[in-house]
């Protein structure tokens, strides 16, 4: 990997990270890598702002491995920084390893995190995803290449542990396919079991794949789906450390990604992740509000002979995650619908307004409504508070359908 692809989000995923100080790289763990930068043995040596800066000028033009080697040899002479405090000048192979380390970690998590954002954007024509290994090289790991060629759809929870890089040096990549193309090509789709552990698998000498030692422990994440649907709730070590002005690094890395997230629309594929994500226990929303739709023009039309304006569609994952993961909530939406949810914050198939809301003071009340031929309905809950402003879910379900009769009146 002497030079590294230019992908916009590749670019994004990096340029966005949160400096923080730590003294060994392994302090902050899994998806607090995706959102923090960090460099082991760098602690109190001023030097993350050069590195984290030589690293986003060599991914935005591209730099090969001997171009970002040089720039560093000439940080660590001037700062006198050469990776641990009993490590000096003289330590050529020390440093080189260190620079080498530092680069292909980053750039190679960067890609692929960017990389996966791409993938899920254009999941609903290639749902397929198919795992390539290195197949030479000292690189290659004989666990990898055991699922060289092999394939799981996109919202399978392989991809949330086992999503390439597994590892220090992993050059491993995921292509996709349509479902048709996987088909044509005779790709052996595979699926984890209902508890999501992955199947069975042997390596080309027979032997078992070990899913325990396929990847080092501290690999064991997607940042890629880090990036997308983080868990707040998990960023342990962040919380553990001070910025300058007095904030938790995690207090940062929230208010970062809510500044990415606000205005971008969310795909159907990014939107599965998010929710798949709040299936999790340990998942605690943070209240961060997402762009989960754009009404199409027909309907839209329609609401603005109703009086509104505004064609996008916003919630928060609070709203989000009480209609699809929160456990005592009987309308709770089930994963098999998460793809027709998406659909109906689009395409409603129905519009109704609640003449009669809870409470006018919240503001009028809308209702979309999507049939699934059961005798139920997904319904999602919306308030618009003023004229001007878009129209916010307020908890989503599925129900019995009981619409088109009381105080429900019929927009389209």
């Amino acid at each position: 990997m002497g030079r590294i692809p230019d992908p916009t989000e590749a670019k994004r995923y990096l340029s966005r990270k949160s400096i923080v100080e730590t003294e060994n790289w392994d302090d902050l763990k899994w998806g607090e890598h995706a959102h923090s930068f960090t460099v082991a043995h760098s602690r109190n040596a001023a030097v993350l702002d050069d590195i984290f800066g030589m690293l986003n000028k060599a991914q935005s033009e591209g730099q090969s491995i001997e171009t970002f080697r040089t720039g560093m040899r000439d940080m660590m002479k001037k700062k006198g920084w050469y990776g641990r405090s009993d490590k000096g000048p003289d330590d050529r192979d020390y440093a080189n390893w260190r620079i080498n380390l530092i680069y292909h970690v980053n750039m190679r998590t960067a890609y692929e995190a960017g990389r996966y954002r791409q993938q899920v954007r254009g999941a609903e024509l290639r749902p397929i995803w198919e795992y390539v290994s290195m197949l030479v090289g000292a690189n290659r790991r004989q666990e990898h290449v055991a699922l060289h060629g092999k394939a799981f759809r996109y919202d399978d929870p392989f991809w949330d542990m086992y999503r390439p890089p597994n590892g220090w040096g992993c050059e491993c990549s995921v292509t996709t396919l349509s479902e048709s193309g996987a088909s044509l090509e005779g790709v052996e789709i595979l699926s984890s079991d209902d508890d999501g552990n992955p199947p069975h698998l042997t390596d080309r000498q027979g032997n078992a794949v070990d899913w325990n030692n396929f990847a080092p422990e501290a690999w064991r994440y997607n940042p890629g789906r880090e990036s997308v649907a983080p868990n707040f709730s998990t960023y342990k070590n962040l919380a553990n450390y001070r910025m300058e002005d007095g904030r938790t690094a995690l207090r940062h890395v929230v208010d970062r990604y809510r500044e990415d997230m606000d205005g971008t629309r969310m795909t159907g594929g990014e939107f599965k992740v998010l929710v798949n994500r709040m299936e999790e226990k340990d998942y605690t929303p943070q209240n961060i509000i997402y762009q989960v739709g754009n009404l199409n023009a027909p309907r839209h039309e329609a609401m603005m002979k109703a009086g509104v304006d505004d064609s996008k569609i916003m919630a928060t994952d609070l709203a989000l995650y009480h209609g699809t993961a929160d456990k005592n909530i009987g309308q709770k939406v089930p994963a098999s619908r998460f793809d027709e949810l998406y659909q109906t914050m689009q395409m409603p198939e129905r519009i109704y307004e609640n003449a009669q809301p809870r409470s006018s003071r919240f503001g009028r009340e809308f209702h979309f409504v999507k049939s699934t031929q059961d005798g139920k309905v997904l319904k999602v809950v919306l308030r618009q508070k003023m004229p001007t402003t878009a129209l916010r879910v307020i908890t989503v379900g599925w129900v019995e359908d009981q619409y088109g009769q009381g105080s429900f009146k019929k927009i389209w």
